[in-house]
């Protein structure tokens, strides 16, 4: 009778010893997976730098603004007339072989015009002001004097101003130029810095890129009285500026 009491007793104590092991044990795992987590990384170095790659390309395009201001009585014959005298200009300058899409509106406006009465001090309308600009894009650099003078003679009687540039792909490919020569730049001065410090520079980690155009000539085009051009155009150049931030880890 006592065996079986004993063997009773230490058939308990077993399961309850099994119970506190199998209790304790996500505690002591939860305490190894804390002290994990709490190891720490030493951060790549870097070294930022800056580049800039410059070149300059000759425009082969240039773009006239002109214009045509007419004053009427009414608003209706201020905007006939102006739209006259436009219709001719740009039909002059389609036969002249520059094409629709190279002819567009900048500027389109109609409003009255008030003189002051001294005699009542207050203003007085006095017709209506229309104005009409356009740009008109001349592919060869060559003409566009002759354009000029063309768009005089039709007519227009405000020339006010010639800008010149390149296009699409010319300007496309020397972006990519200009950005090898600002990287080739950072580069140069990144590895001169490690250099320096006794380290060697390993690889680009981030990079920014800013683009500017910078055109020597953008000014009036005047006429003279008999509505020709003043002086023969001169293009210039342009220049394609890429200036680079670049982060490199060494």
């Amino acid at each position: 009778m006592n065996k079986r009491i004993l063997t009773t007793a230490l058939r308990s104590i077993m399961i309850v010893a099994i119970a506190a092991v199998i209790a304790v044990s996500p505690v002591i795992a939860g305490r190894q997976a804390v002290r994990a987590d709490t190891t720490t990384t030493v951060p790549t170095p870097t070294i930022s730098v800056s580049g800039t790659g410059k070149l300059s390309v000759k425009p082969n395009l240039a773009t006239i603004n002109f214009g045509m201001f007419t004053h009427a009585d009414t608003a209706a014959a201020a905007q006939s007339e102006n739209d006259a005298a436009i219709a001719k200009i740009t039909a002059a300058l389609k036969a002249a072989g520059i094409k629709e899409e190279d002819i567009q509106t900048a500027v389109y406006n109609l409003q009255p015009h008030y003189t002051w009465d001294k005699e009542n001090a207050k203003n007085v309308l006095d017709g209506y002001d229309m104005s009409h600009n356009l740009n008109v894009i001349v592919r060869t650099i060559g003409d566009a004097g002759k354009i000029v003078s063309l768009i005089a003679e039709n007519g227009a009687n405000t020339v006010n101003g010639i800008s010149f540039g390149v296009d699409d792909a010319t300007l496309e490919q020397t972006k990519l130029a200009a950005i090898d020569l600002a990287m080739a730049n950072a580069r140069a001065k990144a590895e001169a810095v490690a250099k320096a410090i006794g380290k060697t520079v390993q690889s680009v980690q981030t990079v920014t890129l800013n683009e500017n155009y910078y055109n020597p000539y953008q000014g009036a085009y005047k006429l003279d009285a008999a509505g020709s051009s003043a002086a023969p155009v001169e293009a210039g150049s342009l220049s394609i500026e890429i200036d680079v931030s670049v982060v490199y880890t060494f």
